[in-house]
């Protein structure tokens, strides 16, 4: 329940217990709490509702809602204990181990958008955002893709880590091999994003972050493109053509 007082959250609780009384149920002590929206989080149904904040533009208020913490750490652990390199499988046998559980997780995680979908048919602006929930989810995805460039490895020793193996195994294979993003999937459920759009903004994503790394570097009257930066770069190209 929401109110703009503690005096009225209060009222509000005790007709709540009233109510409740009557049906012979009980509010969860444990569960329930009173918190000021204006300066704390709070927790609900795996999710932390993070409390309100000036929007982008100043004008309006607005509050972002995330997975728990628990919840985010529980996804990683179930990949990781899906990708132990000790295992000798096809890259299609991986894809098929960790897909069903970045289905299930991101279908959760997308009832934040259908509840604000719902809430704006009845005439109800939503203030709420997920630009935090896309954000986990690229590094999840991030985690998943690592973990899985280890077990190809483990299958092909004599591939050697690092830029040719981020180069080989990059975004548009993993695409094309059929790993489901978690990203892309929230997206996609909530608002038609394609695969191609994925792509193209991870595309994007990486030239802006070259991008500050150069700036960072002349800034410190520095080279980013060493000539050991360009042989790594020639490596990992021949590697992936």
């Amino acid at each position: 329940m929401f109110a703009k007082s503690k005096e009225a959250i209060e009222r509000a609780e005790a007709l709540t217990k009233e109510k409740l009384d009557e049906l012979e149920l009980e509010v969860s002590k444990e569960k329930t709490k009173i918190v000021n929206f204006q300066e704390e989080d709070f927790d609900f149904l795996g999710f932390t509702f993070h409390h309100w904040r000036p929007g982008k533009k100043g004008n309006n208020q607005i509050f972002h809602v995330t997975p728990k913490k628990d919840s985010i750490k529980d996804f990683r652990l179930k990949i990781k204990e899906k990708t132990q390199k000790r295992l000798t499988l096809s890259k299609e046998q991986w894809i098929n181990r960790v897909n069903p559980i970045i289905r299930g997780k991101v279908n959760y995680y997308t009832t934040v958008i259908k509840a604000i979908k719902t809430n704006e048919q009845y005439g109800q602006k939503s203030r709420c955002v997920t630009r935090w929930m896309r954000t986990i989810l690229l590094s999840v995805d991030g985690y998943i893709r690592r973990r899985l460039r280890v077990a190809f490895i483990h299958k092909h020793p004599s591939q050697k880590k690092g830029m040719k193996m981020n180069s080989k195994w990059n975004n548009a294979f993993f695409v094309g091999i059929k790993l489901i993003p978690s990203y892309w999937l929230y997206l996609n459920k909530a608002y038609g994003y394609t695969l191609q759009d994925y792509l193209e903004e991870l595309k994007s994503k990486s030239k802006q972050k070259v991008q500050r790394a150069i700036e960072r570097t002349h800034e410190k009257g520095e080279e980013y493109y060493t000539p050991h930066r360009l042989q790594k770069m020639q490596n990992a190209w021949n590697a992936s053509s």
